[in-house]
């Protein structure tokens, strides 16, 4: 332990691991990783995700940092010392190389500290899928420090170690986008997908595949500091085994995660249980004002959406309100009153929008009518937020006269043409305006 130390203080492992903690936790709480149910700092698995998803820029920094230390006794200019030394070159290296993988695993326990700090208090849905995740993401981090030395020894370069961070960081970018992650073999790159949903996780056999793969790479690295030509036999063993065993996808759909949990009239995910004390007010609200109509629902029930946002979704039951929290993002920093909760949930009367990122000629249509079918309910014409800030003269206008259209009409026929409305916007058929105000606009 006390060479352990040495090496700790004479090597470049504490700045390297420092780096690793400033570069993943900064990026971390301040980019994308903040966003909605999949941030980083609510649930095990995304937390997990997001760090390998980091390692992108941080798996790079450590394969140039491992070539700098890599040149220490070059440097030092007593490589020929030491090489005519009886001890054995693999005693002194193996303690050198651990004091790097010590530092770094350190770095990593660090940051999924304070990621575990947040998310703790964040979810009440604790597994430990996401640790196998984890030691992938470790031993990936070791491996890139031993192939970082092993290769600046066989090129004793000062361009080695800044030549070895940009080709990893080339490398790394073949993993970006959903295209790229069709292709099999960027599941051997360090860093996974960006996460982008609670109910997705990587199945236990990528990340044991994985394990070997970063394992044969450590082995492989550490064996071209000793300046063995065998060196490259682990990885190829490797290769020929994880390859073929490789899935085609990084991730399965989490069905523990999205099973529906129902207390009284509000069902909500396994994920987001945590969330049931602040939802069951304004669910009960929302419902309350929804009796209203003629065949009202008599739930508020999750939809598990298999993608961040608000994909185009297909026909949807009306015997309950289905509502995806990150619709109208509900997971941000500032949490929504209980009033603007009910109010998305009974926006469209209890029906989400038809309209994905393809976003349709006709939306404006849609909106209105939603904005109609809510003001029947709550007795407030109030514009919605969708789309105001380029179609709100066109909105409002469709609004007007088809809240007129409709107030013309009796009290029992109003609620009849809601209903139907409401009917024709769940299952995403027609055009809900015009049922509203009997083929008059």
């Amino acid at each position: 332990m006390r060479i352990l130390g040495i090496e700790l203080r004479r090597t470049a492992a504490l700045v390297l691991g420092v780096l690793t903690v400033v570069v993943v936790v900064g990026m971390l709480q301040w980019g994308p990783s903040t966003k909605n149910s999949a941030a980083w700092s609510r649930q095990w698995s995304t937390m997990a995700e997001w760090v390998r998803f980091m390692l992108m820029i941080a798996w790079p920094l450590v394969l140039g940092g491992g070539a700098v230390q890599g040149l220490r006794d070059r440097r030092s200019g007593v490589d020929e010392l030491f090489g005519s030394t009886p001890r054995p070159r693999a005693h002194r290296v193996a303690w050198t190389l651990g004091a790097v993988a010590t530092a770094l695993v350190a770095a990593y326990a660090v940051v999924l500290v304070v990621g575990a700090a947040q998310v703790v208090s964040a979810t009440d849905y604790f597994h430990l899928g996401w640790l196998p995740v984890t030691v992938v993401g470790v031993v990936a981090l070791v491996g890139a420090a031993a192939l970082g030395m092993g290769l600046a020894r066989l090129v004793p370069s000062v361009l080695t170690p800044p030549l070895l961070a940009v080709g990893g960081l080339v490398l790394m970018s073949f993993g970006l986008g959903p295209e790229q992650a069709e292709l099999g073999w960027t599941l051997l790159l360090p860093s996974l997908q960006m996460p982008v949903t609670v109910y997705a996780s990587v199945p236990a056999a990528v990340s044991a595949v994985q394990l070997l793969w970063f394992a044969a790479l450590a082995v492989t690295g550490f064996l071209l500091v000793l300046r063995r030509w065998a060196a490259v036999l682990p990885l190829l063993v490797a290769g020929a085994v994880a390859v073929p065993l490789m899935p085609m996808s990084a991730v399965a759909r989490d069905e523990v995660a999205a099973e529906l949990v129902c207390v009284e009239q509000l069902c909500l995910t396994r994920a987001h249980e945590h969330e049931r004390a602040a939802l069951a007010g304004p669910a009960r609200e929302a419902l309350r004002l929804l009796a209203r109509l003629p065949s009202p629902p008599t739930s508020v029930r999750e939809v598990a959406a298999a993608v961040r946002g608000n994909p185009e979704r297909g026909p949807e039951s009306t015997d309950a309100v289905w509502v995806n929290l990150d619709d109208f993002t509900y997971f941000r920093r500032e949490p929504l009153t209980a009033e603007q909760v009910t109010a998305y949930l009974v926006a469209g009367a209890g029906t989400r929008t038809c309209y994905g990122d393809r976003i349709p000629r006709e939306v404006s249509r849609e909106v209105a009518a939603r904005t109609v079918m809510t003001a029947w309910l709550t007795g407030r014409v109030e514009p919605l937020p969708s789309f105001r800030a380029w179609l709100g003269e066109d909105i409002d206008a469709l609004t007007e006269r088809a809240w007129a259209h409709l107030r013309a009409v009796p009290e029992p026929d109003q609620a009849a043409r809601v209903q139907a409305a409401r009917e024709v916007q769940a299952a995403c058929a027609g055009d809900a305006l015009t049922t509203l105000t009997g083929g008059a606009a």
